[in-house]
């Protein structure tokens, strides 16, 4: 058994912090009954009602998004900065992003509300590998390739390690680099180069797992029918 909030988030249809807000709302029903108990358990064969429709669940979506600069990825900004919702308005059911790019970070966000996907993807058991295109101030070297890939403390104890990282092109003042992560820590890359006073000057994520990036252009998305294999 399980209690109406997960049963709810479960279902695709929103978010736990949504369901809560809803059961708290008294606008939930069970077998008929208002239910106010967030931690209510629901039997197999409970009658479930949200806002006074039967509970079913949603189809699976998956949506590959290129995310611009300067747009962070939560659907309400405290601050009130731009966020990426207002590029998905098209998208009338719930989904929400797997892992988060920053605010002066681009490139591939998926959004589902498969939470089962989100999970894997996210989880650092599973090592799914995350591809980007990284520009840095001055010159990186060989040797300083060779001093990221043994790992680098970026805060307090908290190792990166790389799993590939590749010189892609250079001039006189930058460096274009491939850099692979096998899991995402926050800001990982920025606080990885900064150790190295060589600081991001634009980061572009162009892959996730089986998921590319591929020709769409920012603040466009695309839907997939469904996910490739991995």
């Amino acid at each position: 058994m399980h209690n109406i909030i997960r049963t709810i988030s479960k279902s695709g249809i929103c978010s736990r912090k949504q369901a809560l807000e809803l059961v708290k709302a008294g606008k939930v029903r069970i077998n008929g009954r208002t239910v106010l108990n967030p931690g209510f358990k629901i039997g197999k064969t409970d009658r479930i009602q949200v806002n006074k429709k039967p509970l079913t669940r949603a189809g699976k979506r998956y949506i590959l998004f290129h995310k611009p600069p300067g747009y962070v990825t939560t659907r309400k900004d405290n601050l009130n900065r731009p966020t990426i919702y207002e590029f998905l308005k098209d998208i009338s059911d719930w989904v929400f992003p797997v892992g988060r790019l920053d605010m002066h970070s681009e490139g591939l966000l998926i959004l589902t509300n498969d939470t089962k996907l989100g999970n894997v993807l996210t989880d650092p058991r599973y090592k799914i590998m995350r591809t980007y295109n990284v520009l840095v101030t001055g010159d990186i070297t060989d040797k300083d390739i060779e001093t990221i890939l043994k790992g680098i403390d970026i805060r307090r104890g908290e190792i990166s390690r790389p799993k590939s990282v590749k010189i892609v092109s250079k001039n006189d003042v930058a460096t274009c680099l491939e850099v692979v992560l096998r899991e995402g820590k926050n800001r990982e890359i920025r606080r990885l180069f900064e150790a190295l006073n060589k600081p991001v000057i634009r980061l572009i994520r162009t892959k996730f797992g089986p998921f590319s990036l591929g020709n769409i252009e920012p603040g466009k998305w695309v839907e997939l029918r469904k996910i490739p294999v991995f």
